[in-house]
């Protein structure tokens, strides 16, 4: 249940961060070099890692969110 429940909202966080503010954050903060293809390759590869990264820590602190919830009430 807690695979199903992390793979849910993983998926979900991965449809509903914007690329826009990741692709903002790549353009302000990461030097892409290259030129042509090979730097539009690196600059959506530094997109979907920023994504899957923010994604995957915010359904783990979730998770943890709902296991403390459902803890704390049981005492």
């Amino acid at each position: 249940m807690k695979i199903l429940l992390f793979i849910v909202l993983f998926w979900s966080g991965i449809h509903f961060i914007p690329d826009a503010w990741v692709a903002s954050f790549v353009k302000a903060h990461i030097h892409i070099s290259g030129d042509g293809e090979e730097a539009m390759d690196s600059f959506e590869m530094h997109i979907i890692v920023i994504k899957i990264t923010l994604c995957a820590v915010e359904a783990y602190l979730l998770m943890k969110l709902f296991y403390w919830l459902k803890t704390r009430r049981k005492k």
